[in-house]
C-alpha cells in the first residue's frame, strides 16, 4: 500500500540549519544592542574609538515663555586689544586719566600720579565693578602707548621725565596740537639732523642758531606741510629746556647759543 505523501516524515534540510542557528543569534544580538543603546554603554569595538562609549543624556526642553540663561556677560580679553579704549585718539585717554586722576594717584603721602600706580592698576584684575573696571581698562591702553606714557611723565617746564604725571602735564599734552609731542628726545634729534640744511639758515651757516630756532617757533602755521613741520619741530625743541641745553652743550662747558651736527650725533650716541 502506498503512503501518502502528507503522511511522510520530512527530515530537516542540513542546508537551512546554518540559517535556523543564525537566527536565534541574530535575534539575541539585536536585542542585546537595543539594551546596551538603552542603558548608554556600548562595548561593541569601533575602528575610531575602543573601549566602552558613554552617551549623555539628551538635553532638557526649555519651558515655554522661558528664555534659556546666557551667562555672565563676556569680558574683556587682557591679551587684546580694548575694544573701547583702543579706539580713542591719545587726548582722550589723557582726558580720561585727568578726569579720574584721584583713583590713580599712588599711595599717601604721594598727591601725584606716577607710572607704577598707573601700572599697579592695570594689573588689577576685572571685578564687574562698573565704577573701577573702566579704570583697570584704560590704565591697560595707556600702557600699550609708550609714547603717551612719555609725554604724560614729561615735565612741563623742562621736558624731563620726573617719574610724575601731574595735572598740569597731563593738561598740556590734552591741549597741544604739536603731531611731534610724543616724540622721544633722540627721535626730535634725528628730526633735527634730517632737516639740518633747512634750519641752520643761510649757505655758508654750518650751525642752527637757537635764536633763529626761537624765532621760527613763535610763527604762526601757514598751511605748507613743510614749513610747518619745521615750525612744530622748533616749538618742540624750545620747550624742552634740557633737551635744548644738551645741544648747546656737547663739545665743551661754554654755550655758544649754536647747535652744530656733530654736536647731534653725539647725542644719539
Amino acid at each position: 500500500m502506498s503512503v501518502s505523501a502528507f503522511n511522510q516524515s520530512v527530515a530537516p534540510s542540513t542546508d537551512n540549519a546554518p540559517l535556523a542557528e543564525a537566527k536565534p543569534n541574530t535575534e539575541r544580538s539585536g536585542t542585546s544592542s537595543s539594551a546596551q543603546i538603552t542603558v548608554g554603554v556600548s562595548f561593541t569595538s569601533q575602528s575610531s574609538q575602543s573601549g566602552p562609549v558613554f552617551g549623555g543624556p539628551p538635553p532638557r526642553p526649555v519651558p515655554d515663555g522661558v528664555r534659556p540663561n546666557p551667562g555672565p556677560p563676556p569680558r574683556p580679553d587682557p591679551t587684546l586689544p580694548d575694544p573701547y579704549y583702543s579706539k580713542q585718539s591719545n587726548e582722550q585717554l589723557a582726558q580720561g586719566l585727568l578726569d579720574n586722576y584721584g583713583a590713580f594717584k599712588g599711595r599717601w603721602p604721594s598727591r601725584s600720579v606716577t607710572p607704577q600706580s598707573v601700572q599697579k592698576m592695570a594689573n588689577r584684575p576685572l571685578t564687574g565693578n562698573p565704577s573701577l573696571d573702566p579704570n583697570i581698562r584704560l590704565a591697560k591702553e595707556l600702557l600699550r602707548r609708550p609714547g603717551l606714557m612719555q609725554a604724560l611723565d614729561r615735565n612741563g617746564s623742562t621736558g624731563a621725565l620726573d617719574g610724575r604725571l601731574s595735572k598740569d602735564d597731563i593738561s598740556s599734552v590734552v591741549r597741544s596740537d604739536n603731531p611731534l609731542k610724543l616724540n622721544n628726545d633722540k627721535q626730535l634729534v634725528r628730526e633735527m639732523l634730517t632737516h639740518f640744511n633747512s634750519l641752520k639758515g643761510g649757505y655758508f651757516s654750518s650751525t642752527i642758531k637757537l635764536r633763529e630756532l626761537s624765532a621760527r617757533a613763535s610763527q604762526a602755521l601757514t598751511g605748507n606741510p613743510f614749513s610747518d613741520h619745521l615750525t612744530q619741530l622748533s616749538r618742540e625743541v624750545m620747550a624742552r629746556s634740557d633737551l635744548r641745553s644738551m645741544m648747546d652743550n656737547v663739545d665743551s662747558w661754554r654755550r655758544d647759543g649754536q647747535i652744530s651736527q656733530r654736536e647731534l650725533y653725539q647725542l644719539l650716541r
